[in-house]
């Protein structure tokens, strides 16, 4: 009769480990080069489902065998790193004087709102008002972006601008830009640019990057939403014929966005020592290979002192954090944000406050 009561038991605590198994799987692929394991680059998307899952057994071992809740928090803590990289906590701290405001922002070419002026477009509004320091953007639309520098001169008196079709990965500084450069690697869409730039006596390397995108049409988009929606439904088989397809579109993009972060990393780590910031549209989650192979060198901004995931691109159901700031190890970040109170461009942008460590 034990044995009988205590098969639900087993069976959970089977279907747990499945999941405590998954989970680690997925934090784990985002070691592994993805140019070199473009089949399962993608399965670090996967990662905050199955974190969920395991938070609910949390819950449900504590309601109902108190003492089995170490198995999933014990699964939890394999891969503790992952989960703080994903949703970290942070004691919010005021940051202090002498900090430099950073902003990186994917503005979906200003929103591509032509209905008004462009002293009157949420995204123009919003980079003059944010008071940075230094502001990265990608998919600046050329037409909008020239207008926009002279605009923004007495504000920002230093730009540097550099066309990828007809966008600009941009900056806008109150220091002086020395020089700029591209970082190189295989793309015909995306690039990263560094910017060498004057911050008192010291002189701080930016890249600013929008790394490969996977480039989904919106029929793709509308595919994935229908998945979504229609997950063990009727409409199963067709949803499944949907997802083969969109998978198949995956792993290329995923292997050329890992040739592009050992290009920046490569400039990272030959350029040591310097004050460094690597910023912009990563089109990759934190668990993903460009993330972790960039944070070897850099401290992600937002895990050091953001709060909760982040989520920063916010278009077609597609909720991840994909746009980052990271610093070199001889700076200190402060009061990273997405910022959510603009929704013009289908990303958020991020900020952080951060703080040159002098010697």
């Amino acid at each position: 009769m034990k044995i009988l009561k205590a098969i639900p038991i087993i069976v959970f605590i089977a279907v747990n480990l499945f999941f405590i198994a998954a989970m680690n799987i997925c934090a784990y692929t985002s070691v592994l080069p993805s140019q070199d394991y473009p089949q399962v680059a993608y399965w670090g998307l996967l990662f905050p489902v199955f974190l969920c899952v395991n938070i609910g057994f949390v819950l449900f071992w504590l309601i109902f065998k108190w003492k089995i809740v170490l198995v999933p928090l014990l699964g939890m803590l394999l891969c503790a790193p992952s989960i703080r990289t994903y949703i970290p906590l942070n004691i919010p701290q005021t940051p202090p004087a002498g900090c430099l405001k950073v902003l990186s922002y994917n503005t979906m070419s200003f929103g591509r709102d032509k209905s008004v002026p462009l002293a009157e477009n949420q995204v123009f509004k919003y980079i003059k008002e944010c008071d940075a320091d230094i502001v990265c953007l990608q998919e600046a639309m050329k037409v909008y972006t020239d207008e926009a520098s002279k605009m923004l001169k007495d504000v920002y008196p230093y730009n540097s601008l550099y066309l990828i079709a007809d966008n600009y990965n941009a900056c806008f500084s109150k220091y002086p830009i020395l020089s700029s450069s591209k970082i190189d690697y295989p793309s015909d869409k995306n690039a990263s640019y560094v910017y060498e730039i004057l911050v008192g006596g010291d002189t701080l390397l930016v890249v600013n990057n929008h790394l490969e995108s996977y480039r989904l049409t919106p029929e793709d988009k509308d595919d994935y939403k229908s998945i979504i929606k229609n997950y063990k439904t009727p409409e199963q088989n067709n949803s499944e014929i949907k997802y083969l397809s969109l998978i198949g579109k995956l792993p290329p993009v995923d292997s050329i966005r890992g040739i592009q972060a050992d290009s920046v990393a490569a400039f990272v780590e030959r350029n040591a020592g310097r004050y460094m910031i690597v910023c912009g549209d990563f089109n990759a989650s934190p668990i993903s290979y460009p993330h972790y192979r960039l944070t070897r060198c850099l401290n992600d901004a937002y895990t050091r002192s953001g709060n909760g995931p982040g989520i920063s691109y916010n278009s077609s159901g597609m909720y991840f954090r994909i746009d980052n700031i990271l610093i070199s190890p001889n700076m200190t970040a402060y009061g990273a944000k997405v910022d959510k109170s603009i929704s013009a461009s289908d990303h958020y942008p991020i900020y952080a406050y951060v703080k040159l460590e002098r010697k």
